[in-house]
C-alpha cells in the first residue's frame, strides 16, 4: 500500500502542476472529431458498434473498437456540453493511466526516483499534451490502461502463479484490444517484459501460456475486425511504412517532439541529443551487465511499440514508446549515480559534475517538452486557422453523409467561425484555398485573439 500511495502522490503532483500551467486549456472547446463522437448514443447505435465500426457517421477509421463507443457515450451522457468537466475528465483517464504505468515500473524493478524522471519527462512532453487536448482521444488513454494492466497482471502472475491474475490478464487485454488495435504487440511484449524483470527459468511455462493465449485473443479480434468491418486496414510492409515507424520511434526519444522550427526549438533539440547520446556513452562505459541487458530490453520495447506506425503514424499515438524510451533514460541515469557512488575511483569533483550534467540534462528535456506543448495548446486555439478549417468539415457537412452533431453544439461551433468571417461552406472553401496556397497569409508573430492565425506547428506533426 505505500508504494502505492507513493505512485498516487507523485501522479497527482504531476498533473496539478501541469494542470496549472495548461489552465486556460480547460475552456477550449469541442475539436475535430469531438463535434460526433462526443454525445449520447442510441441502443441500435451502440450495439452496431459491436459487429461494425463504432462510428455511426462512417468517417473515422473503421475499426471493431467496440469498448470505445461506451466510453464516448458515458462522456457525452454524464458531461454533455460541459467542455471543462470533459478536460477533467482526462486528466482523471491520464491519472488512472500513470497510476498504472508506475505500479508496473516498480514491478519491472525501477525505483521511485527513476520512476520520477519517467513521469515528469513525460507529462512535459509533446505527447502527452497531444493527448489529453483532444478530448475524442480518451479511448487511446483508455486503451493504454487495459495494456498496462495487461502487462502488470502478467509479471504478477508469473511472479504468484495465481490463475485469478491470469484471467485479469485475459480480462484487461480482451477489452484494450476491443478498444484499439495498439495491443496487438503484446504477444512479444509480455515475454520481453519477464526478461527484462526477473528471468526465472522456471517459470517458462506461465510465460509461454500467458503469451500463446493473449496471441489466440489478438488473432480472433484481428479476424472478427475484417470478417465484420468492410475496409478494415491491414498492415503494408513498404518503404513508406518503414519511414513512418522509424520516425515514430525517433519522435519518442525527444521529448520536445522531432519536428525543430527556429533557432531556439534547434538549439533544444540537439541539446537534448547530445545529453541522450552522453548518457549512453557513459553507461555503456560503467554500466554493470545486468543493467545494461535491462536497458536493451527496455529499448527493444520501445521498438516493438512503435510498430503500429506501420498502419498509420499518428503524432499522439506514441505515448507506449515514449514512455520506454523515458523508462531506459531513467535506468541509465540510476545505474551511472549508483556507479559513481560505489566506485573509489570517482573523485568528489567528477560526481558533483556528473550530476549536475543529469539535472541540466533532464531540465533541458523537461522544458523542451514544456515548450512544445504550448504550441500544442496554440494549434487548438479557437481562432487557429487550421482548427477552423478542421472544426468547419464537420459543422458544414462536408462528408459523404450528414455527421450527426448535437445541436447546441453545432450551434456554438457555427457562431465561433462566424466571429471569424466563415458564414458559409464557400467562405470555408475560399479558407481552404487560401491556406494551401498562401499560408504565410494567417502567420503572424504574435497571435491576435480578433483574427485568424496559422499555429507554428500543426497539431498532428510529430
Amino acid at each position: 500500500m505505500q508504494r502505492v500511495a507513493k505512485i498516487a502522490i507523485l501522479t497527482g503532483l504531476v498533473l496539478l502542476i501541469w494542470s496549472a500551467l495548461f489552465a486556460s486549456t480547460f475552456r477550449y472547446p469541442f475539436f475535430w472529431d469531438d463535434f460526433h463522437l462526443i454525445r449520447s448514443y442510441r441502443g441500435p447505435e451502440i450495439l452496431s458498434a459491436f459487429h461494425g465500426v463504432i462510428d455511426p457517421d462512417k468517417i473515422e477509421t473503421p475499426g471493431l473498437r467496440s469498448c470505445s463507443i461506451l466510453l464516448y457515450n458515458l462522456q457525452g451522457s454524464l458531461f454533455g456540453e460541459n467542455v471543462i468537466a470533459q478536460r477533467i475528465f482526462m486528466i482523471v483517464l491520464m491519472g488512472a493511466f500513470l497510476m498504472a504505468t508506475g505500479m508496473l515500473l516498480l514491478e519491472i524493478g525501477l525505483g521511485f526516483l527513476q520512476v520520477m524522471i519517467v513521469f515528469v519527462l513525460f507529462v512535459s512532453s509533446r505527447v502527452f499534451a497531444s493527448l489529453v487536448l483532444w478530448i475524442s482521444l480518451s479511448h487511446i488513454i483508455l486503451a493504454y490502461i487495459w495494456i498496462v494492466l495487461t502487462a502488470y497482471f502478467f509479471l504478477l502472475w508469473v511472479k504468484r502463479d495465481r490463475w485469478f491474475l491470469f484471467l485479469f490478464m485475459l480480462a484487461a487485454f480482451t477489452l484494450a484490444t476491443f478498444t484499439r488495435e495498439e495491443s496487438y504487440t503484446l504477444p512479444v511484449v509480455l515475454p520481453l517484459l519477464w526478461l527484462i524483470s526477473t528471468f526465472d527459468p522456471g517459470r517458462w511455462r506461465q510465460v509461454a501460456i500467458a503469451a500463446l493465449s493473449i496471441f489466440v485473443l489478438a488473432c480472433f479480434h484481428y479476424w472478427l475486425w475484417h470478417f465484420l468491418v468492410p475496409n478494415a486496414l491491414s498492415p503494408e510492409f513498404t518503404a513508406s511504412a518503414v519511414k513512418r515507424f522509424l520516425g515514430a520511434m525517433a519522435a519518442s526519444w525527444l521529448p520536445g517532439g522531432s519536428k525543430w522550427i527556429g533557432p531556439a526549438d534547434k538549439f533544444i533539440g540537439m541539446t537534448w541529443v547530445a545529453f541522450l547520446i552522453g548518457i549512453v556513452v557513459s553507461f555503456i562505459r560503467v554500466g554493470s551487465p545486468r543493467i545494461r541487458y535491462q536497458f536493451l530490453g527496455v529499448c527493444c520495447l520501445g521498438m516493438l511499440l512503435s510498430l503500429p506506425a506501420i498502419g498509420i503514424a499518428r503524432s499522439f499515438g506514441i505515448a507506449l514508446p515514449t514512455l520506454a524510451f523515458m523508462t531506459a533514460i531513467s535506468i541509465a541515469i540510476g545505474e551511472i549515480y549508483s556507479q559513481m557512488q560505489s566506485r573509489e575511483g570517482f573523485r568528489k569533483w567528477q560526481r558533483y559534475t556528473i550530476l549536475g550534467v543529469a539535472i541540466l540534462g533532464l531540465t533541458i528535456g523537461i522544458v523542451g517538452g514544456l515548450h512544445r506543448s504550448k504550441y500544442v495548446a496554440e494549434s487548438m486555439q479557437e481562432n487557429s486557422v487550421t482548427r477552423i478549417d478542421r472544426d468547419g468539415r464537420y459543422l458544414f457537412d462536408f462528408f459523404d453523409r450528414p455527421v450527426t452533431i448535437p445541436e447546441a453544439r453545432r450551434q456554438a461551433g457555427l457562431a465561433r467561425l462566424r466571429t471569424f468571417g466563415v458564414h458559409s461552406p464557400d467562405d470555408l472553401r475560399l479558407l481552404q484555398k487560401t491556406l494551401h496556397d498562401d499560408p504565410n497569409h494567417y502567420r503572424q508573430q504574435t497571435p491576435n485573439p480578433n483574427g485568424l492565425f496559422l499555429p507554428k506547428y500543426d497539431y498532428l506533426s510529430f
